[in-house]
């Protein structure tokens, strides 16, 4: 496991090799944080192949610019400032849109710490990577989307994110009211959200209403107004419409398709693999859950082929 050292020697060290070009220097000083940064970068875009694009392009940056790199910000800030700045950068060239979409993003892929969260955060460590939570943010413009993960996620303080996007405290903390009025909008109405392990009963019961083609086997764990959302196609809505569509076939026969376990956005799912002589084959669908007690409120369904960070997708 990487970890990022504290000792203050250490990384003045790394930095001054790294200033007079020595690029092992230079990997060993921001290797550390370059899971937190994809992940950074995947909550500012919605996107895992952006995402690790612009991770590599902070790297790039970050290589680039240590001449200018000014040692009493730290490297975290230094590197977060960078990153921060490449997504705004990418928003600035993308063309809005309407109805936004987010990738699933591997349990797999969290920063070595577990994706430890800051006490100031006002959402914590899962509900930061939750699939709703980020759908919402993508609704914000560039820097309001910036400040609300900076504060509210990874909890920096107004001080600590004005500087990071040269603005003052006044101006991030507006930018941070107005995105909390859209993202408290945004969001679905308060749910009670169960542990791992009722979740994981849930999505049992669900594979197993799909291999017997068990219609009302189904209906019993949706809730009555669930929803299957499949982007970029339009969202099924409601408990019968929802498991009729999943046992009608849903571009899958049962006997050949297997279910897997896998890890997504900070809880359990399914990957569902072609079936073979030889075992589970290529990945089809991906499936992630969002519960509310003990009922299954939505199923994120999305096309597995070639989906970064799911076995050999």
């Amino acid at each position: 496991m990487t970890t990022i050292t504290s000792d203050p020697l250490t990384q003045r060290g790394l930095v001054a090799a790294a200033q007079a070009g020595d690029e092992r220097a230079f990997r060993e000083l921001v290797g550390p944080y370059e899971r937190a940064l994809r992940l950074h970068c995947y909550r500012m875009l919605g996107s895992l192949h952006d995402a690790q694009d612009l991770t590599q392009e902070t790297l790039l940056r970050a290589w680039r610019s240590l001449d200018r790199f000014e040692r009493r910000s730290g490297v975290r800030t230094w590197l977060y400032r960078i990153a921060t700045n490449a997504c705004l950068d990418e928003l600035e060239r993308r063309p809005r849109q309407p109805q936004p979409t987010v990738d699933p993003y591997p349990d797999a892929w969290l920063p070595d710490d577990g994706c430890a969260v800051d006490p100031a955060a006002r959402y914590a460590r899962r509900e930061g990577i939750e699939l709703a939570f980020l759908t919402a943010i993508q609704r914000l413009p560039g820097r309001q989307r910036a400040v609300l993960i900076l504060r509210d996620v990874l909890g920096w303080t107004g001080a600590e994110t004005a500087a990071l996007l040269d603005t003052t405290v006044a101006g991030a903390n507006s930018a941070l009211q107005r995105a909390r009025a859209t993202i408290d909008g945004a969001l679905p109405a308060q749910r009670v959200a169960p542990g791992p392990r009722v979740q994981r009963e849930l999505l049992a019961r669900y594979v197993e209403a799909f291999e017997r083609t068990d219609i009302d086997g189904l209906v019993a764990i949706l809730r009555e107004d669930a929803a299957m959302t499949m982007p970029p196609q339009p969202a099924i809505l409601g408990a019968r419409p929802v498991a009729e569509w999943v046992c009608g076939g849903c571009g899958a026969v049962p006997g050949t398709v297997v279910a897997t376990w896998v890890s997504a956005n900070g809880g359990p799912a399914i990957l569902w693999r072609a079936a073979t002589p030889d075992g589970p084959g290529r990945p089809q669908r991906l499936i992630i859950p969002e519960a509310d007690g003990d009922a299954l409120a939505a199923l994120h369904t999305f096309d597995a082929r070639g989906l970064p960070g799911f076995g050999d997708s």
